[in-house]
């Protein structure tokens, strides 16, 4: 079996979502001081125009966000989230559906189209994570940003795993191979296979990807996640273009 159909096979199996409606979507508040990434999204990738969406999940991003929007896409390569989030959204006029794979980049937009897009927890589940993002980068119009969500492998928590000799796995527990629900993980680290730091992926979208300034961003329970973020926050930060 081929990387990419294992990949979404497990996407498939894990997230089918199966009573999906939009009544049933958690409602994210905005706030100033995120605790998650879904409130970090919500709060940093609020804009207006045209917003594309890529890996929306449950769509609890979506549902938060496309009020703010002229038109909101939002992608996925599970055909199981792509149904699910079909019904959910049937009777919102902004949000498009699209089962798309981003590494693919044949997304049926111009170059240019958006003037947002949105990245929660998927970079580290991408084969090919920096053409993705340079692909993303020419569909923003100029002044565009992207928002991008990640762990961050240099969180202080993975750091001690690290110092102790465990593996400081990201999307799983027991070092990788056991998922939160206690099961044994068909992919190591619930298909995690990159990871990066604040640092690292600054990097990527500025010098491979040319986009013009990057802000860090940061969500977390406690002050020291904005104080700190390349420590005690995950991976979280706008690019523009």
């Amino acid at each position: 079996m081929k990387n990419k159909e294992l990949l979404t096979l497990h996407y498939n199996s894990k997230y089918p979502f199966k009573d999906l409606q939009a009544e049933n979507i958690p409602e994210i508040p905005i706030i100033k001081y995120p605790r998650n990434r879904y409130e970090a999204a919500v709060f940093w990738a609020k804009g207006k125009g045209k917003a594309l969406e890529i890996g929306a999940g449950s769509g609890i991003v979506a549902n938060a966000l496309s009020s703010y929007y002229e038109e909101y896409v939002v992608t996925e390569l599970s055909s199981e989230r792509v149904k699910y989030l079909k019904n959910a959204f049937k009777d919102n006029g902004k949000i498009k559906v699209l089962q798309n794979d981003i590494e693919e980049k044949n997304l049926e937009f111009s170059s240019g189209y958006f003037d947002t897009i949105i990245m929660v927890a998927l970079v580290e589940h991408l084969i090919e994570p920096i053409s993705s993002l340079e692909y993303c980068y020419s569909l923003l119009k100029p002044g565009g940003k992207i928002f991008v969500d990640t762990p961050n492998i240099a969180k202080w928590t993975r750091r001690l795993k690290l110092l102790f000799g465990f593996f400081p796995s990201t999307g799983s527990s027991a070092e990788g191979h056991v998922d939160y629900n206690g099961k044994p993980t068909v992919l190591h680290d619930d298909g995690h296979l990159h990871y990066f730091t604040f640092r690292s992926l600054a990097k990527i979208l500025k010098e491979r990807c040319g986009f013009s300034r990057i802000e860090y961003c940061w969500h977390g329970s406690n002050f020291v996640s904005r104080v700190v973020p390349a420590l005690f926050s995950e991976c979280c930060m706008i690019a523009v273009k």
